[in-house]
């Protein structure tokens, strides 16, 4: 578990970012649903969009750049053994982020597992890195 408060710094500014995002974006359906008249719609859309937010900003955020707003201001990064990262592996690894529980878990089975990281890390072949880490060639 190389990093882990500066990772743990990274994911708490990342979430107060999708926070952000998310709440944002339901303020915008708000309206629009409301006139529906469907309880289901309107009871369930807020998790719907967090879980919609969730992945598409960590995904889209790695994949593109191989980091986080919370990542590039702690100085971290995310790739594989080759410094790629692609869409998938940037969804897989972050497939637990949606909610809190499925991420303590995923964190504590790459503890248990003897994992580098986390295990959804392990199922993509992706893990975190320090900046200064980085080799220059």
């Amino acid at each position: 578990m190389e990093h882990f408060l500066q990772r743990l710094w990274a994911l708490i500014i990342d979430f107060i970012v999708v926070t952000l995002l998310t709440t944002l974006v339901n303020n915008i359906l708000f309206v629009p649903l409301s006139f529906m008249n469907n309880i289901t719609i309107s009871a369930n859309y807020p998790l719907v969009v967090l879980i919609l937010v969730t992945w598409i900003y960590f995904t889209i955020f790695e994949a593109k750049t191989n980091k986080t707003i919370g990542k590039r201001i702690i100085g971290l990064y995310v790739s594989d053994s080759e410094g790629y990262m692609s869409y998938k592996k940037a969804f897989i690894r972050n497939l637990t982020k949606t909610l809190w529980i499925p991420l303590i878990f995923d964190v504590i089975l790459g503890k248990l597992l003897n994992c580098p990281s986390r295990l959804f890390d392990k199922f993509a072949g992706t893990d975190v890195y320090a900046d200064k880490e980085l080799e220059v060639y």
